[in-house]
């Protein structure tokens, strides 16, 4: 018995030990498969009594009974090959079982992003996990269990649609890899009828900083010099998305104008026990989108020149403009100071991208063309800027307004 340790003896089952051994020994080549079935009768035990294996006097096969039903095979081995089969076998995996191997498989073969794979958790957590749908073998799961499941999930118009569909979008792409690797024959879900379920209305109304807010943050902020605060007051400033605002380098600038010539963009790899590796930065030399609508040349106002020369003072030396400690900013620090001056304000906070919505909404109700502040946005099409031009003008103004332009 060379090469077994003691305590796995001891852990053996002496069935399975008599079954290889012979002349009181184990053969090299019987070795191998007996340490396999060792680590198969471990992982059993622990959902199995193995201690009620009959073997039947008549013809020498084994057995048990499992919740009434009987389990057989000619010898030990070929028992618990069978129990694993029944226990763990793909008929019995359930989506719980393969979440893991789920997002392993969409990280290591397709194009999904990082981000995409942590949102896709979070929402998994959010409305999938330990309920019963997901829990139930993948065989056995039906149209009618996930139209039940459905209908209660959107009970009451709990979801908006969006989040339903980007909830649903993960099952999907769970059954097809179940699928692809023999789990599931097809998709239950694509059979269901998704116009029956209550959906919360999406508010479409994008709330952005108005041109008040704006202006309290930016005289609370005027005499602060540190970073952060100052990277703020420039992204209110010009038009910039963070990762932009974050590429920017000292030679960028020209005269009256910065360039706009690359992004920064925050990566957390997976890792294959769905833990996500603190962030890391990388710089891309394009921008959003891949289109060339991206390169642009951003003016800078005096008060934008005013606080670079505030910059200068604190990272003259850096490879970006805005640096702490020779590191680009981190976009959750960046939204962390912000948060903080909001609320010192009593002003509800808006995410930093809103910082674009402003500025841009306050171009535009200063008179300037959407297609000129398209070219500021770095937008390929006018349709995606529109949609970032909304009034942060008080309503008195805008009655003033209506009145000058239709009673005249």
């Amino acid at each position: 018995m060379k090469g077994l340790v003691k305590m796995e003896i001891e852990n053996m089952s002496p069935v399975l030990l008599q079954f290889y051994l012979k002349n009181d020994t184990i053969s090299q080549s019987d070795f191998a498969e007996l340490n396999n079935y060792m680590k198969k009768e471990t992982r059993l035990k622990k959902v199995c009594d193995l201690s009620k294996v009959k073997c039947r006097a008549s013809d020498g096969r084994y057995y048990i009974y499992i919740n009434r039903q009987q389990i057989i095979a000619p010898t030990y081995p070929q028992l618990l090959d069978k129990l694993t089969d029944f226990y763990f076998g793909p008929d019995t995996l359930s989506l719980k079982d393969i979440l893991a191997d789920w997002m392993i498989w969409r990280r290591d073969t397709t194009k999904v992003k990082n981000k995409t794979l942590k949102d896709n958790l979070l929402l998994w957590n959010s409305l999938y996990r330990d309920t019963e749908i997901v829990m139930k073998p993948i065989s056995q799961l039906t149209t009618k269990d996930f139209t039940i499941f459905f209908r209660i999930l959107t009970k009451n118009g709990t979801l908006t649609r969006k989040k339903f569909n980007d909830g649903k979008s993960i099952l999907n792409s769970m059954f097809a890899y179940a699928i692809e690797v023999d789990i599931a024959e097809s998709n239950p879900i694509v059979s269901v009828n998704f116009r029956s379920f209550n959906y919360r209305p999406e508010n479409h109304t994008i709330k952005t900083y108005s041109l008040d807010e704006r202006k309290v943050l930016l005289d609370y902020m005027k005499d602060m010099d540190d970073i952060y605060s100052l990277a703020i007051q420039f992204n209110f400033r010009i038009v910039a998305r963070i990762g932009e605002l974050k590429a920017l380098r000292w030679d960028d600038i020209e005269g009256n104008n910065i360039r706009i010539q690359r992004q920064i963009i925050e990566e957390q790899t997976m890792n294959d026990d769905l833990t996500f590796n603190p962030r890391d930065y990388r710089v891309v030399e394009y921008a959003k989108g891949h289109t060339s609508d991206g390169f642009r040349d951003m003016p800078l106002t005096p008060q934008a020149k005013a606080i670079l020369e505030k910059v200068k003072a604190l990272n003259l030396s850096g490879e970006y403009i805005f640096m702490v400690d020779k590191t680009p900013l981190m976009t959750e620090t960046y939204n962390r100071h912000l948060i903080k001056y909001c609320e010192t304000l009593n002003i509800k906070y808006k995410s930093s991208h809103k910082l674009r919505f402003c500025v841009a909404s306050a171009l535009y109700a200063e008179g300037v063309p959407a297609t000129k502040i398209q070219k500021l946005l770095g937008h390929s099409t006018l349709a995606m800027t529109l949609h970032y031009l909304r009034d942060v003008t008080p309503e008195n103004d805008c009655y003033d307004s209506m009145v000058q332009v239709l009673d005249c």
